[in-house]
């Protein structure tokens, strides 16, 4: 039997949201841990005047690396979700430190398991087109991201601290109706004709305010634990 989830997300998306590899069951390796430690009461505001530039999703990418846990885990695998799903705009301010951006995830899009991502993950690459099927149809149903009531995830920056080839970013992410408050370092560049921005974080459901999927009793469920690496490029309007 094979776990045929994904829980609750995101995440962020990226931007989120993130994305080191596991093997086998058991959480997903690798990347630096990222709590959300910051006031829950913090909110986004208007964005500011500067150098705007408009998220590519065909030239971003975001994958949120899935691993298993339970008693039962070794008869799950893991998963690797995402694709070219990022778009939304950012602005580049003066000061740069008043900088900011808002994006978006439409969940409908999201990708489950193509082989080339699992093999780059060190997993086993092949897996049933069933097995994907319902990994896909349980992560859009309305216990888990509920893609009928909330077709988007949401990424909006709070904060911006620290040079700026590698700011750590303070975000808020909404990931099916809830709102998580996140820290991530992130490398960017940017000139007159483009930003690229990349980074990784390592998260959890608990943190999200969700509950990973569970399955036989709780024997076998998603790791509460995920990790997500993303590059989003904006060219300039």
């Amino acid at each position: 039997m094979r776990l045929r989830v994904l829980a609750h997300w995101v995440a962020l998306a990226a931007w989120i949201a993130l994305l080191a590899g596991c093997t086998g069951a058991g959480s997903p390796a690798g990347g630096p841990a990222a709590p959300s430690d910051q006031p829950a009461d913090m909110a986004p505001s208007a964005l500011p005047d500067g150098q705007r530039y408009e998220v590519a999703p065909e030239a971003s990418h975001l994958r949120i690396v899935l691993g298993t846990a339970g008693p039962l885990a070794n008869l799950g695998h893991p998963h690797v979700i995402g694709g070219p799903v990022i778009a939304g705009e950012i602005i580049i301010a003066d000061p740069w430190e008043d900088s900011a951006f808002r994006l978006q995830i439409p969940v409908e899009s999201l990708q489950v398991d193509p082989p080339a991502w699992r093999a780059a993950e060190g997993f086993d690459p092949e897996v049933p087109e069933s097995d994907i099927a319902a990994t896909r149809d349980n992560m859009l149903s309305e216990t888990q991201l509920n893609a009928a009531e909330h077709p988007m995830i949401r990424i909006d920056s709070l904060a911006i601290r620290g040079p700026q080839w590698q700011p750590d970013i303070t975000l808020q992410m909404t990931v099916a109706g809830e709102t998580s408050v996140h820290r991530v370092p992130v490398a960017l560049e940017w000139d007159a004709d483009q930003l690229t921005a990349t980074g990784q974080l390592r998260t959890t459901f608990t943190a999200l305010g969700l509950e990973p999927y569970s399955a036989l009793g709780g024997g076998l469920r998603v790791a509460d634990e995920f990790f997500m690496r993303f590059r989003v490029r904006a060219l300039p309007e």
